[in-house]
């Protein structure tokens, strides 16, 4: 009968299995939201890429730019 008494219900073990299941994954999503990972899909493009790729092609497209407005400046 003491040994009955010491053991904590069936209920109760279920309840702190999915508690702590329910941790484990939200743990989880938290530490995913620390390093979100922002994609860039372009117009009609079925790729996404990441969001420092795409300012990586911007910023070297509008530096090409640039450079070929000034070389028409020059020659007119």
């Amino acid at each position: 009968m003491m040994e009955e008494s010491n053991k904590p219900p069936q209920n109760l073990e279920r309840v702190l299995l999915k508690l702590s299941e329910r941790l484990t994954s939200l743990e989880q999503r938290v530490a995913a939201l620390e390093r979100p990972t922002l994609m860039y899909r372009r117009p009609h493009s079925v790729d996404h890429e990441s969001l420092s790729d795409t300012l990586d092609f911007l910023h070297n497209n509008v530096e090409g730019l640039k450079k070929d407005l000034g070389r028409i400046a020059t020659s007119v």
